[in-house]
C-alpha cells in the first residue's frame, strides 16, 4: 500500500492484471457453459463479453479501493447526466498535475 498521497503504481498493475485474468477466465468459462465453443452463436459471446467486462470493472474498482486508496482523493463526484434515449454517470475528477496518476485515476 502506498502512503496515501501518491499511488504505488506496482500494486496498481498487479490489481489491473488480476482484473484481466479474472475477467478471461470469466469469459472462458461462460462460453465453455454455454457450449459455444462447439455451436458458437451472437448472443452468448455477446452476454459472455458483458459478464467478463463487468468482473473487470468490479475487481479493478473494489482492487484499488482496497489496496490502493490513494486514487481515491482524485475523484470530485459522480453523477447522472440524461441524453435524449440514453443515461450516462458521470464522474468528475481533480487533476493530481502529474500525467502518470491521471492516466490511472481516469483508468479508475
Amino acid at each position: 500500500m502506498s502512503d496515501g498521497k501518491t499511488p504505488n503504481y506496482k500494486t496498481l498493475r498487479i490489481i489491473q492484471i488480476a482484473a484481466v485474468m479474472d475477467a478471461l477466465t470469466v469469459l472462458v468459462v461462460a462460453l465453455y457453459f454455454m457450449g459455444q465453443f462447439s455451436e458458437p452463436e451472437l448472443a452468448p459471446i455477446v452476454i459472455a463479453v458483458a459478464l467478463a467486462g463487468i468482473t473487470f470493472g468490479a475487481v479493478f474498482y473494489f482492487g484499488c479501493l482496497i489496496f490502493e486508496p490513494s486514487l481515491q482523493q482524485y475523484i470530485a463526484g459522480d453523477r447522472t447526466v440524461i441524453k435524449s434515449d440514453t443515461v450516462e454517470m458521470v464522474t468528475d475528477t481533480h487533476s493530481s498535475g502529474d500525467p502518470e496518476i491521471d492516466e490511472w485515476v481516469n483508468r479508475y
